[in-house]
């Protein structure tokens, strides 16, 4: 009886221990897969987090490069329409102004073509080798756009095809306006599509991967991998422009494309200058059968070695979290420092309040071209600028319309027409000095008498100046040497300038001496 009772109750505890030996497997099995399942689900959440950041970055990279693509090309434009406006009442000379687009045309890689037409559509010049006769471009959509809107603006419009070469072309016009804002013709640079398709090519993206550039009104510029007949769809129909773009100009998300009803993973970003936008996306599918090829040993090393990876995994997962989080921080802190690097190094350069060169970049710049022309026997001018009677202007209106007169001055010189070699920099209070290497005395004058010219052009009353304008104006000296072996130094060249400056100021101001005239 006792031992049948001992029986009962080793069985009992037997098969007590049984259930919870198969109750705690149960629950380490369940453990072991749902932490998988967890694990798998967030290093699926973090991949498509990655993806998105790629995506994101990919597209602000290409955003900047389209930008600064079209700056160029506007700078272009802009010099072309000071050229051109400047000739309207004598009378545009096509032929010059042909081969001052060839020259630039030379200087930009992605330019297709630079071409003038005046007010009814026919071509005046051309970057090309010659014109084209009988061909009109008055029906052009830039065309159009230009004549009716009187904004002095560029505009990117949609793709075309260049009706002299048969090449597919991103239009880039400017308004070409007399003295009157009358419509005198349209400015036009051609961007070569070519030139963003070898530009893509460079990165690596999965065959379903997509880079897409567009107008803001939704239209197709250009789109990695896509045949060129995607090129100008619209593509209005995308949670891009029907839900993104509406409230933010750069992020992420995933969606169908409406370039081809694909599901990818998208990043965007808009320019800040011009109605541009580009799109990476990553193609849904194929990422997550990269992703899941990836873990197939992950799965079958857990199934094996279950105990071990209960322990382990945990262990793993949390050093892997600590770790991530560690190199996001430091991620993050090397980007803040890196921007703040940047802004100390543009601050160091520029003086805050004209955004020219500072007195320190101008005393770096004219070292550099002095020992750069000993080294070619080449001249450096300098022309140095003081605003006459600028002390009374600020006792007369204030600080505040003192700053506001240098802004102004600050612009219109830095429009002049000078070279990519040439540097405008405020020298201090009201001084401005432009650096000009390779340049002689019958240069820098000319640069200093449309420097003058420029700023009385700009009309700013002086009611405290001696001079019979009462406005604002400018005295101006400027000097040559070619260096020798020995010299001159940055000194004595300033020296010879601000000598020159002086006898301009003594002989009346309001006008410009050379160096040569103070001997």
């Amino acid at each position: 009886m006792i031992k049948r009772k001992s029986r009962e109750n080793a069985g009992v505890m037997s098969e007590s221990l049984i259930k919870s030996i198969t109750l705690a497997w149960i629950l380490l099995v369940a453990a072991v897969a749902g932490i998988s399942a967890w694990t798998m689900h967030a290093d699926w959440n973090e991949t498509v987090s990655q993806t998105e950041e790629t995506a994101i970055n990919l597209s602000l990279s290409q955003a900047r490069q389209a930008e600064d693509t079209f700056l160029q090309t506007e700078l272009s434009l802009r010099e072309l329409q000071r050229v051109v406006e400047g000739q309207l009442s004598t009378g545009v000379d096509g032929p010059a102004l042909s081969q001052t687009m060839r020259e630039l045309q030379h200087r930009l890689p992605q330019l297709h073509g630079l071409f003038y037409y005046d007010a009814q559509g026919k071509w005046i010049a051309t970057s090309a080798a010659q014109t084209p006769a009988g061909i009109n471009n008055s029906d052009r959509e830039y065309f159009i756009y230009q004549r009716n809107n009187l904004r002095n603006s560029i505009h990117p419009g949609p793709v075309i095809s260049s009706r002299s070469t048969g090449d597919l072309v991103i239009p880039v016009s400017l308004r070409v306006s007399d003295a009157y804002h009358g419509f005198q013709g349209v400015l036009l640079a051609t961007i070569k599509v070519d030139y963003f398709r070898r530009f893509y090519s460079y990165y690596e993206m999965g065959k379903r991967d997509v880079l897409v550039l567009m107008l803001a009104d939704s239209s197709v510029l250009y789109a990695r991998p896509m045949p060129d007949s995607y090129i100008g769809k619209n593509l209005s129909s995308s949670p891009l422009f029907s839900e993104k773009l509406s409230h933010m100009s750069r992020g992420s998300g995933q969606w169908t494309a409406a370039l081809d009803g694909k599901k990818r993973i998208f990043g965007f970003a808009s320019s800040d200058r011009y109605p541009l936008i580009v799109a990476a996306g990553y193609d849904t599918q194929d990422l997550f059968m990269r992703w899941l090829k990836s873990r197939v040993q992950d799965v079958a090393l857990s199934l094996a070695l279950i105990g071990i990876i209960v322990a382990l995994g945990i262990y793993v997962m949390r050093q892997a979290q600590r770790s991530l989080r560690y190199q996001s921080e430091l991620t993050s802190l090397r980007d803040e420092l890196k921007k703040a690097n940047n802004t100390l190094s543009r601050m160091a350069h520029r003086d805050a309040l004209t955004n020219l060169a500072n007195r320190r970049e101008f005393d770096r710049y004219l070292d550099e071209a002095l020992t750069l022309a000993r080294q070619r026997a080449e001249p450096v001018a300098l022309v140095m600028i003081d605003i006459d009677f600028f002390k009374r202007f600020n006792d007369t209106y204030g600080h505040v319309a003192g700053d506001a007169c240098l802004q102004r001055i600050a612009y219109a010189l830095n429009a002049l027409p000078l070279r990519s070699t040439d540097l405008v920099a405020r020298y201090g209070g009201e001084e401005f000095a432009i650096i000009l290497p390779g340049a002689d005395n019958q240069h820098a004058k000319a640069i200093a008498t449309n420097a003058a010219a420029a700023i009385r052009e700009l009309h700013i009353p002086h009611r405290s100046s001696d001079l019979p304008s009462q406005q604002v104006t400018l005295s101006a000296g400027y000097a040559a040497q070619i260096p020798a072996d020995e010299g001159p130094t940055r000194e004595a060249l300033i020296a010879q300038a601000d000598r020159a400056l002086y006898f301009a100021k003594q002989s009346g101001r309001n006008q410009v001496k050379g160096s040569e005239e103070t001997v």
